[in-house]
C-alpha cells in the first residue's frame, strides 16, 4: 500500500464540519473535525481503489 500525504481544507458548517480533497474532489463530513476527516480517508481510498489507473497515470506530454 501506498502512503500520500494530502493536505485537506476544514470547514465548520452549520451543525456539521466539512472536509475537502480538491485534487480528488473528494468531500466528506463529520459531527467533529476528526471524524470528518476520518470520513476523507475513506472516501479517498475508495476513490484510488476504482480510479488508481487514472489519478497515478503520467501526464501526457505537451505539444
Amino acid at each position: 500500500m501506498k502512503k500520500v500525504e494530502v493536505f485537506c481544507v476544514i470547514e465548520k458548517a452549520d451543525d456539521e464540519y466539512l472536509a475537502y480533497y480538491d485534487e480528488l474532489r473528494a468531500t466528506a463530513s463529520g459531527d467533529t473535525e476528526e471524524e470528518a476527516i476520518v470520513n476523507l480517508k475513506a472516501a479517498i481510498k475508495e476513490l484510488i481503489k476504482y480510479q488508481e489507473p487514472q489519478i497515478f497515470a503520467p501526464n501526457p506530454p505537451s505539444r
